[in-house]
């Protein structure tokens, strides 16, 4: 649990440097949809990790509770203060338990998957039985249990309902064959034809991110931003009168990307860092580390 939660709040935080940096200027959509292919992720998938690590910074997080936990209570305003302490037992309000996605919900007042107290059980049981056809089924299963409907029969509202069921039950019944007559010459309108199934064709991942090192992670997220981002200039400099210094200035960048495009390359395919006189001078004028 704790590696699973530590590499999604990882690469969370690879999407933030990536996305929110304030020298980006490609499309946040584009950028994260190229890096999804290459590291073999759903893009949403993606995003929700960078929304997770965005909410929960580094130092209020808590290593011995799930990624699951942290994702649930993201939306709450006053997140850093509920995890700090165990939540209580529902059963027992006295006592406390390990957090949990449940939990979560119930910090939320919202309905857990596994429900634990009456109130809880009832509550998943409507919310399972929203379809008309299946709660009617379920409480006629439900009547065949005396026990259960001699209760229910004590109760003023369900003898209430019933009355009105009843009194409802002739009007239907002539509403239900007014509306068979209205229909019975109408002919259903042909479906139209379904498209044929050609899904776009979808690239080999070059890595895939659950067991590839973050230091590559970041290469190809910065690689994809750049390439988005180069797009969109390019379209965007065929509209514009360049003379020679515009032309010298883009050439002379050009060479420094290809230039550590290269060491790059090298650093991966040797191991090794080393870097040839010219371009370590480069990267120091440039601001880059050493």
């Amino acid at each position: 649990m704790k590696q699973i939660t530590e590499a999604k709040f990882e690469l969370g935080d690879t999407l933030i440097e990536i996305l929110d940096s304030p020298d980006r200027k490609g499309d946040v959509e584009a950028i994260t949809r190229n890096y999804a292919e290459q590291i073999d992720a759903n893009p949403s998938t993606l995003q929700n990790y960078r929304y997770v690590a965005k909410a929960w910074p580094a130092a209020m997080r808590r290593s011995d509770v799930s990624w699951s936990v942290h994702a649930r209570l993201a939306a709450e305003p006053d997140r850093f203060r509920m995890i700090r302490n165990e939540p209580p037992d529902p059963t027992d309000p006295e006592e406390t338990v390990p957090w949990t996605e449940d939990e979560a919900f119930r910090a939320r007042d919202l309905m857990p998957m596994h429900p634990k107290t009456p109130i809880e059980r009832i509550t998943k049981a409507k919310h399972m039985l929203r379809k008309t056809d299946e709660a009617a089924e379920a409480l006629a299963q439900l009547a065949e249990r005396t026990e259960v409907i001699e209760a229910a029969v004590e109760d003023p509202r369900f003898r209430q309902a019933v009355r009105e069921a009843n009194r409802e039950r002739g009007k239907k019944l002539e509403e239900r064959a007014s509306e068979a007559r209205a229909f019975a010459g109408l002919t259903e309108p042909p479906r139209p034809a379904q498209p044929p199934n050609t899904p776009s064709a979808k690239s080999a991942p070059a890595v895939d991110y659950r067991d590839t090192p973050s230091a590559v992670l970041k290469i190809l997220g910065v690689a994809t931003s750049f390439c988005v981002s180069m797009q969109n200039a390019v379209f965007l400099l065929q509209t514009e009168s360049c003379d020679e210094t515009a032309i010298a200035a883009v050439s002379d960048s050009l060479l420094k990307v290809r230039s550590v495009c290269d060491w790059c390359e090298h650093v991966l395919t040797t191991g090794k860092a080393d870097m040839d006189t010219a371009l370590a001078e480069m990267l120091r004028n440039e601001g880059g580390n050493e």
